[in-house]
């Protein structure tokens, strides 16, 4: 695709800068060069059927600020005789509303497209990704325990590398997934034999693949039982049994307050099923009974 240029708002942006610049033609030139690059840098990870409306949208959120920012007035420029102070903070925060309109869809635009793209990719793809970057994390922290026990790293905690390891690979084993985590289990028996010993076979670190099989199965057992749903004030709860995942459903957008309080609770906005979640855990459905018996919500 050819690289797109945004020419065709050359005189608007310099009138954008008329009264705020002494070199309004440089300064327009700038701003141009300057989002032409980042929206042909955000084409080049979009997939072509996204690409169309990205730029559509992107010349328009780009125009508006920069129609918005041509209402703005600098005494330095204008003059101070006559200068209304009043209009030119009012101009100057409609500027930045648009500027941070402008900021905000860019920045939701590409998460949502990357969502897309993540979930579109095959499952044993995502599968080695995941495990690529599990081993990275595993081999750096092994490497430093190695250095700790040959006295070359000694302002380091062993155990606190030892536990970013078993952590990240319990998560792993949480979510029933065998072969990352066995996967995981023989790269440090590995480094084990050809490095110090970084986890002796004591740790329960080796549980883990025991753990793995038996979340696996209960994943398995539950993708087959039918969701459940309570309603409550505004919205219903879901059990969803498939995804493992407690969800929370509003009718409408919740406060900032209750959307603080959720992410306390560790519940995570999901796009794909337009609701608050987290793993389904009998933790998870004590949080959300507090949550809503907090906010009047439920009896």
């Amino acid at each position: 695709m050819e690289k797109i240029n945004l020419k065709e708002f050359k005189e608007l942006a310099y009138r954008a800068y008329y009264w705020t610049s002494f070199d309004p033609e440089k300064r327009a030139k700038d701003t141009i060069l300057e989002h032409e690059d980042q929206l042909n840098e955000d084409l080049s990870i979009i997939p072509e059927e996204e690409k169309e409306r990205y730029i559509t949208n992107y010349k328009k959120y780009f125009s508006e600020w920069l129609y918005a920012h041509s209402n703005c007035a600098s005494s330095a420029i204008t003059g101070s005789s006559g200068f209304n102070v009043r209009r030119a903070e009012k101009s100057n925060y409609r500027e930045h509303a648009k500027f941070e309109q402008f900021i905000e869809w860019r920045e939701k635009a590409l998460k949502a497209i990357a969502r897309k793209i993540e979930e579109s990719k095959p499952e044993e793809q995502k599968r080695d990704e995941a495990w690529n970057a599990l081993k990275m994390d595993i081999l750096d922290s092994a490497t430093v325990i190695d250095g700790i026990n040959k006295g070359v790293k000694k302002r380091y905690s062993k155990a606190l590398f030892v536990s970013n390891i078993y952590g990240k690979v319990e998560t792993f084993a949480k979510h029933g997934e065998t072969e990352i985590v066995n996967k995981a289990i023989d790269c440090i028996r590995n480094f084990n034999e050809t490095n110090s010993v970084i986890i002796t076979e004591r740790h329960k670190f080796f549980k883990l693949g025991e753990l793995a099989e038996l979340n696996k199965e209960k994943l398995s057992n539950n993708s087959e039982k039918e969701n459940t749903s309570i309603s409550f004030k505004g919205g219903k709860m879901v059990n969803n049994f498939k995804e493992n995942r407690l969800q929370l459903s509003f009718d409408e957008k919740p406060s900032s307050e209750l959307i603080s309080q959720l992410k306390k609770h560790a519940f995570r906005w999901s796009p794909k099923f337009c609701a608050w979640q987290r793993q389904l855990t009998n933790n998870a459905t004590y949080d959300a009974y507090y949550f809503l018996r907090n906010n009047e919500m439920i009896d």
